[in-house]
């Protein structure tokens, strides 16, 4: 038997930050996946492979008791945590085949931008989509693909895992991403902070994606922020509040297809942050980026980090002509513009009983 499995990236276009405390976040899944496949094997051994991770075949035995019992070296354990991770969460709710062994190949290579032979991770959510990717593969392949169907049900489950793996410190909005696909509206809604998305319409929505040039760590940003937010709690809530509202009237704009609404209200969100950005002292603006929001100051484009930022940014125009113009203004100044598409299908499994078979049966 083989299941293959994959789940999208994403890049949080408005809420960032203020998605932490309920704020509404409009994310975006693009097109650049992280891929799974699996294998069946006669032994209990499980072979990994993850060239992106700089792992080659590494083995584990799968114990009495259903867990991994590693057979190689503490620096090859230390990569493969967030496979280790995932799989002990699926085995505590009963999702993977504890019975037999399987190769497992691991593929996040366009996570990763290339240039000038220098090999940079791109700040995309490549932990969450492989997060997707991976539980979704060990629960077909144990016969459990039905918990995939309710995908709003299965995107709590797995933000749950996930959020222990980064310390509880996230929002889930990556691991949303990644399992919805499209363009949604996301939220932890109500006391209970329930994590809940709604699908949005991108047919409006015009914009493209600026790489810093240097990779940023989100978990750093946010345990710093953690620090400040103890010390300044009220101008953190004054703040969040700021940009929870401008997000939420952005959405709102971009729903009812007022565009012209839509990029002065990002352009709002986009000094909000820098406000933010000063008053915490988190390097939301790289230098890069500073440039760009520079540009785009006074003309009829808005500019604005995503995400934790320092390394990504969009740039958001109301028609496709006006968008072009500042690409080429960019592209000028010597940035880098990630082409980046919508990726619509969210988390996918195919699986085939006889790998020989050419016939597949798509599960997601």
């Amino acid at each position: 038997m083989e299941v293959t499995a994959g789940a999208p990236a994403k890049l949080v276009l408005l809420g960032d930050y203020a998605v932490l405390e309920g704020a509404r976040a409009l994310v975006l899944a693009v097109d650049r996946r992280a891929n799974v496949r699996m294998a069946s094997r006669a032994d209990r051994i499980c072979s990994i492979s993850a060239p992106d991770m700089g792992v080659r075949e590494a083995r584990a035995a799968i114990g009495a008791d259903g867990a991994l019992q590693w057979q190689c070296d503490e620096a090859t354990k230390a990569k493969l945590t967030l496979v280790d991770h995932v799989w002990h969460g699926m085995l505590r709710e009963g999702l993977v085949a504890t019975g037999t062994g399987f190769d497992l190949a691991l593929d996040t290579s366009g996570f990763f931008k290339l240039e000038g032979g220098v090999r940079s991770k791109l700040g995309l959510g490549s932990s969450a989509a492989l997060t997707v990717a991976l539980a979704s593969a060990l629960a077909t392949y144990a016969g459990h693909g039905d918990a995939i169907a309710d995908r709003m049900q299965w995107m709590r489950r797995l933000l749950h895992m996930h959020g222990d793996w980064q310390g509880g410190r996230g929002s889930g909005v990556d691991v949303a991403a990644s399992v919805a696909g499209g363009l949604i509206s996301y939220q932890l809604a109500g006391p209970a902070r329930e994590p809940t998305y709604e699908a949005i319409s991108a047919e409006d929505l015009h914009c493209l994606f600026v790489w810093s040039g240097q990779s940023v760590s989100t978990s750093d940003s946010l345990q710093r922020l953690a620090v400040w937010r103890q010390a300044h709690a009220s101008d953190y809530s004054a703040h969040m509040n700021e940009l929870g509202t401008i997000s939420a009237a952005a959405i709102d704009a971009l729903q009812r297809r007022n565009m012209s609404s839509f990029i002065g209200l990002t352009n709002d969100y986009s000094l909000g942050l820098q406000r933010f950005s000063a008053a915490c002292g988190l390097e939301i603006y790289s230098p890069a980026q500073k440039q760009l929001a520079d540009m785009a100051s006074g003309t009829d484009v808005s500019y604005k980090p995503c995400g934790a930022g320092g390394d990504f940014g969009v740039v958001f125009a109301e028609d496709p002509e006006r968008l072009a113009t500042f690409e080429r203004a960019i592209v000028s100044a010597g940035m880098h513009v990630v082409p980046l598409g919508l990726d619509s299908q969210g988390v996918s499994c195919h699986m085939r009983s006889d790998a020989t078979s050419p016939a597949a049966r798509i599960l997601t």
